[in-house]
């Protein structure tokens, strides 16, 4: 695919990328899936591999979520190049998109929380493999004002993809436990 840049595609073999998947907290069948179509199994759904970052309060109280153009507010996130990890790709497009950088938030865990997709219509219908990163940061450090980034409570998230009300409530339950 190999679309828009030079990004991580499935099926294909990419064994560090493989090894962050294998490694998820939460583990299921889309983790199975991603982690065999990064083995090269040519039976999955092939798609890009991004990265999501899952921003919480230190109270999970609050998410952070940027303006995306056709998903609506979402969490900042983007297509893995072929030279990062999932974690390193999610950072950079966490700086991208909101201006805070790996210094303004505190991992919850060292390994990906989980993996989410999104299918993607239109000209070029195809999946995003989505490995979610979670983290915690304050709500008083600056945003970029150019993209759009803003706070949401968790109990009053706007309108989105589906992921974002079903695995928010998840992940505030997780952050709670740690």
């Amino acid at each position: 695919m190999g679309f828009p840049h030079p990004t991580i595609d499935v099926p294909g073999n990419w064994p560090l990328v493989r090894a962050e998947v294998e490694n998820a907290v939460h583990r299921d069948t889309l983790s199975d899936e991603l982690s065999r179509g990064l083995n090269g199994d040519e039976s999955i759904v092939s798609g890009h591999v991004c990265a999501t970052t899952w921003i919480l309060c230190p109270d999970a109280t609050h998410t952070l979520l940027v303006k995306h153009p056709s998903l609506g507010w979402s969490t900042p996130g983007g297509h893995v190049e072929r030279d990062e990890s999932t974690r390193d790709a999610g950072l950079r497009e966490l700086e991208e998109e909101t201006g805070l950088t790996r210094y303004d938030v505190r991992a919850v865990s060292d390994a990906p929380t989980f993996v989410h997709v999104t299918d993607r219509g239109g000209e070029r219908p195809h999946r995003h493999w989505n490995v979610a990163w979670l983290y915690v940061a304050d709500m008083d450090a600056p945003l970029s004002p150019i993209e759009g980034a803003r706070w949401w409570p968790v109990d009053a998230l706007p309108e989105g993809p589906a992921d974002l009300r079903s695995k928010t409530p998840e992940l505030v339950t997780l952050l709670a436990g740690s």
